[in-house]
């Protein structure tokens, strides 16, 4: 077990923590939902998660630099310099937690070289997680239970093609990108899924591709790029080169796809054009 690996189970434990911290708001009549500067929203549960995923980092017996959605954002300067560092979303899918469908996560990556090392996927409403790295494999627990490895599931294009969408964000060209499948795979079956959830739908073998096409940040994808990756899947950018991070002073995102098998020709639709 190599250093990053040992850290998995009290990562897990801080995550699901955090996913205590969600529910108990979830479960009031308010939610303290407030709008930030950049016009989304943040409810107390964010920041209570956040408070309880930086107590716990900070107590691990590695120390690196942190970067979460919900702390002060470190300058470009110093980020530029940084080999090793956390990056967090103790929230990611606010809209489904104020929607309260249940479909809303806690991400936790490791970030080495501007890539993913290792993530944590928690779903607290079902106490459902996922984590896994690229040299590490990827596995899902439920509960206290036995963790399971996950694999993607092999592409059928005879059969049916599963893509999955955001449920809260829609363009007009993710809808160009759909039709472009539609007329490859007459049978597509067209899915809407909150969060990171859909990552780890296709990182277990629920789906075969999931396009972002509209505004994501560095936080909301690094945890589910190292569990989908782990699994045997791809995260790619609109290049089609592996997804990486901290290498600009934005941090936005561009459009991504996740692939549940290698053998897909992504490459006939990718980037989609309108």
């Amino acid at each position: 077990m190599n250093d990053s690996e040992s850290l998995i189970p009290e990562l897990v434990h801080i995550a699901r923590e955090a996913g205590k911290g969600i529910l108990t708001v979830y479960q009031q009549d308010d939610l303290g939902v407030q709008t930030k500067a950049d016009t989304t929203p943040v409810t107390k549960a964010d920041l209570a998660a956040n408070a309880v995923i930086v107590n716990g980092l900070e107590g691990l017996p590695v120390t690196y630099p942190l970067l979460s959605e919900e702390s002060d954002h470190p300058s470009w300067q110093e980020r530029r310099n940084w080999q090793r560092y956390w990056l967090i979303d103790p929230l990611d899918g606010t809209k489904e937690f104020i929607n309260r469908n249940g479909e809303f996560s806690v991400n936790i990556a490791l970030i080495e070289n501007n890539y993913p090392l290792l993530g944590i996927v928690h779903i607290p409403a079902t106490d459902t997680t996922y984590w896994g790295g690229k040299s590490l494999g990827a596995w899902k627990q439920v509960n206290d239970g036995v963790a399971n490895e996950i694999r993607p599931r092999k592409f059928a294009p005879e059969k049916e093609v599963i893509v999955l969408g955001s449920r809260s964000y829609g363009t007009e060209q993710a809808s160009h990108y759909l039709n472009a499948l539609k007329a490859v795979y007459p049978g597509l079956i067209s899915r809407k899924v909150g969060s990171a959830l859909k990552s780890c739908l296709i990182a277990e073998g629920q789906a075969d591709i999931y396009p972002r096409l509209g505004p994501t940040s560095e936080w909301d994808t690094g945890a589910v790029q190292a569990v989908v990756e782990g699994a045997g899947g791809l995260f790619l950018n609109p290049d089609g080169q592996r997804f990486s991070y901290n290498l600009k002073e934005s941090l936005i995102n561009p459009d991504f796809l996740v692939l549940a098998d290698k053998t897909i020709q992504w490459n006939n639709f990718w980037p989609p054009r309108s």
